[in-house]
């Protein structure tokens, strides 16, 4: 869906991106003079000298900075596995309160909650049924942990190849310029060159960063779905241990 949405895209401004860097070569080649004259530019005049074409890598640039923030939040310790949860269920763990623990993990919207309670539920099946329960459930949660991270991924490679597209269009317009007026004004050429590498910076940068977080997170993802396995087994081991004990003594 992102790939078809950004075909379309491109497909409708293409048409007026490449008149537009046409008209505005000369334009862009007389503020880069100047901007080599006085020593600064603004925000404004680099993302002027970008195109159009740096609408969409912004617009990527808000995308990823937005997956990056509701995955921080989703994956963080006590959505996952809160030390809450596990120390107050640990105390009816022990007193074998298999209906309290149940409700326990029933009111907590953790990922060790919900793996916990598949686990309890069958827990007439015995430990082997236990644990087939908790890997099902395991997987389940380990696709809600990794939820986003392919599209953060893919949008890191789209602003990449964005960031070229406008590379392209204005080594166009450079080659344009030269076949109209010859290379007698290097700075006509130097605009269009100028502005191509503009989109190519920008797109790296957001490219970079989204690639970067993917691959912060999804380590972060690995971790945390490792733990939970780790601890759901080690607490159900436990229970079943606890309650062939109570049974040898009864």
């Amino acid at each position: 869906m992102v790939w078809a949405a950004l075909t379309l895209a491109l497909g409708g401004m293409l048409p007026s991106v490449l008149p537009a860097y046409a008209q505005d070569s000369e334009s862009i080649a007389a503020e880069a003079v100047d901007g080599e004259e006085t020593g600064q530019r603004s925000f404004e005049d680099w993302y002027a000298m970008g195109g159009k074409i740096m609408h969409l890598i912004v617009l990527c640039s808000m995308i990823t900075f937005g997956l990056v923030l509701e995955r921080v939040w989703a994956l963080r310790q006590g959505a996952v596995i809160p030390r809450s949860f596990l120390t107050g269920i640990r105390d009816h763990w022990n007193r074998q309160s298999l209906n309290k623990a149940l409700a326990i993990c029933t009111e907590s919207q953790s990922s060790i909650a919900r793996v916990l309670r598949s686990g309890l539920l069958h827990f007439n099946a015995g430990l082997a049924g236990m644990q087939d329960a908790v890997e099902t459930a395991g997987a389940h949660e380990a696709t809600l942990l990794r939820r986003n991270l392919p599209l953060l991924g893919a949008i890191g490679n789209i602003a990449t190849m964005l960031g070229l597209l406008g590379t392209v269009l204005g080594m166009i317009d450079s080659f344009d310029q030269i076949a109209k007026t010859g290379t007698g004004d290097a700075r006509i050429v130097a605009g269009g060159i100028f502005q191509a590498l503009v989109t190519t910076a920008a797109g790296l940068m957001v490219g970079v960063t989204a690639v970067g977080f993917h691959a912060l997170l999804r380590r972060k993802v690995e971790v945390l779905e490792t733990d939970l396995e780790e601890i759901s087994m080690r607490m159900l081991e436990d229970v079943t241990v606890q309650n062939g004990n109570e049974s040898k003594e009864a």
